[in-house]
């Protein structure tokens, strides 16, 4: 179980560094997929989309979904100050200093 909620607090801060880094703070879930997969943080699309409704309920994106299948996700304010470390959230895993 601890496994589990590791891996799922490193998907939570990629997607929100992936986000943050988009040149319009925004992807869709395809494109959110192969960067999670690329990170070995791979998961299902059901999965993926449990990260992204989780994110959303708690205010760090908000989610456009196009389709059922289809969904485009865009960082928040406080999902840029969680992407960057300065607000620490139980859940999502701080990231390291950059540089």
């Amino acid at each position: 179980m601890a496994m589990l909620q590791v891996q799922a607090e490193h998907q939570r801060i990629s997607i929100l560094i992936t986000l943050k880094e988009s040149a319009d703070f925004g992807a869709n879930t395809s494109m959110l997929a192969d960067v999670l997969q690329r990170y070995a943080l791979g998961c299902s699309r059901d999965q993926l989309k449990t990260l992204l409704n989780w994110l959303e309920q708690n205010g760090y994106i908000t989610l456009d979904k196009l389709t059922e299948n289809t969904w485009v996700a865009r960082i928040t304010r406080s999902g840029i100050d969680v992407a960057e470390g300065i607000s620490v959230v139980p859940g999502i895993k701080r990231p390291g200093p950059r540089g």
